[in-house]
């Protein structure tokens, strides 16, 4: 892009609206074409440099937002590019007054920006060294607030460093006594502190129903144990009965056998059997007895058994309603107290205990605190210390001549950093005032751009 068409870009950004003027321009660009070609290589730095002018110059825009000029060598610029192009034909490019008139107006956008540049530079340099100067002023308040603190009489220092040691000493108590936070969750501490009236007689009450409960758990097992010995034990007069039964079986069935083999016998000897089958006949009377005797005996037993085993039954049943309603009040507690036993709950109120001494601790060597680091604030007033609220922070400086000399040494590296920032600041401060100076020097009509600039930041030349 030649330099006569950087211009009519810049027209076109500008007034976008009058077609006219664009296309007498393009239709001068195409004529001038072959002018623009010819030019050396420091014509074209020039081109570089007024389109960065040209871009300085943008619009800028107003509170309704319609494009209001940032300053009027912008404006002139563009009257007199259109003026060239409105010559269409008769307009000489290479007339000396033109290209003049162009470098003339380069040269001023130049300086205007760079006395913008420097106004900028003195304006950011002035609020900084503000800064550093309050800055300078706070150091050296503390740089004499520690000459006067290190030349009290000693009945003063001595008054001063004792308060010093009761705050150390009661900022520590409180840092102990907060520790104390971390014994319950918060969770469990507000539970206890709904509750905390009735938390004692819970503990009692659930240490009882716990015994109750392990005591209620060992009679259903001795229940059970007995209600299966009882159903063995019938089960053997069970088989006891049957066992009889089949001996009797057997028994009748040989006396049968016999009582036929002896009759028999007797008959084909003609021996007489009275006797022994009298005897045959005691022996299975006896036989009969003795089995009788025993089923007896069994039966007794079983019907024995059979109201014990009722009777463990119905003690089970009650042992197991009251384990089962001993039980559910055990997990109501437990779950509203978020605990699984009575030795956790009587943990979690020692905790609670400690806890409620301890906030009282606190708030009690927190009073202190403040009273004493009140009583040390007045007294550094009363010998003259600018900044005293500052010390109850640094009380093991009062106590402590090495803290305080770390601390003396420390202000003053500070101090002496802000200095060399201030002469650096006030080195870039002149430099810009000079390089001001030098150009209203040379081109008055800066000085009203330049007065616009550092007024409202009241910066004064």
């Amino acid at each position: 892009m030649g330099l006569f068409d950087k211009f009519k870009a810049y027209l076109n950004e500008e007034d976008p609206a009058d077609n006219e003027e664009q296309l007498v321009a393009e239709e001068t660009v195409k004529v001038k074409k072959s002018w623009f070609t010819k030019q050396d290589t420091t014509e074209s730095d020039e081109e570089d440099d007024i389109e960065e002018d040209l871009e300085y110059l943008d619009e800028a825009e107003d509170q309704d937002g319609k494009p209001v000029k940032k300053f009027t060598w912008g404006s002139k610029l563009k009257s007199m590019i259109a003026s060239v192009a409105g010559k269409k034909g008769s307009i000489n490019m290479d007339d000396e007054d033109v290209l003049e008139e162009v470098r003339q107006t380069k040269t001023v956008n130049a300086e205007i920006k760079a006395v913008q540049d420097f106004c900028e530079q003195l304006v950011d340099v002035s609020y900084h060294m503000e800064d550093l100067k309050k800055e300078y002023q706070v150091v050296t308040s503390y740089l004499t607030d520690i000459q006067r603190i290190e030349e009290l009489p000693i009945d003063i220092a001595t008054e001063i460093i004792e308060n010093a040691k009761r705050i150390e000493m009661l900022d520590k108590n409180r840092h102990t006594y907060l520790q104390s936070e971390n014994l319950l969750t918060m969770e469990q501490y507000k539970t206890l502190t709904r509750f905390e009236d009735e938390v004692p007689d819970t503990i009692k009450t659930l240490y009882e129903m716990e015994q109750r409960d392990s005591m209620l758990k060992n009679d259903m097992g001795h229940l059970e144990g007995e209600k299966e010995s009882l159903k063995y034990r019938r089960r053997d007069c069970s088989v006891g009965i049957d066992r009889l039964r089949g001996i009797l079986g057997t028994v009748l069935v040989l006396f049968m056998v016999t009582a036929m083999g002896v009759i028999w016998y007797g008959l084909s000897t003609r021996t007489n059997v009275v006797m022994p089958a009298m005897i045959i006949a005691a022996v299975v009377m006896l036989v009969f007895a003795l089995c009788y005797a025993k089923y007896v005996d069994y039966k007794s037993e079983i019907k024995e058994a059979d109201a014990k085993v009722k009777r463990a039954v119905s003690l089970l049943n009650k042992v197991k309603a009251k384990y089962i309603n001993n039980t559910s009040t055990l997990d109501y507690i437990y779950d509203k107290y978020g605990v699984h036993s009575s030795k956790e709950l009587e943990y979690m109120w020692a905790q609670y205990d400690i806890m409620n001494k301890d906030a009282m601790r606190y708030s009690q060597a927190n009073n202190d605190f403040r009273v004493y680091c009140d009583q040390l604030v007045k007294r550094l007033e009363q010998i003259g210390v600018k900044d005293p609220l500052v010390w109850p922070k640094q009380t093991n400086a009062l106590i402590d001549r090495r803290e305080m000399v770390e601390i003396k040494h420390s202000l003053n590296v500070r101090r002496q950093s802000i200095r060399e920032k201030l002469a650096t600041c006030e080195k870039i401060s002149d430099n810009a005032k000079i390089a001001i100076k030098a150009s209203v020097e040379l081109n008055p009509a800066l000085e009203n751009f330049v007065k616009e600039i550092l007024t409202p930041f009241k910066v004064k030349m």
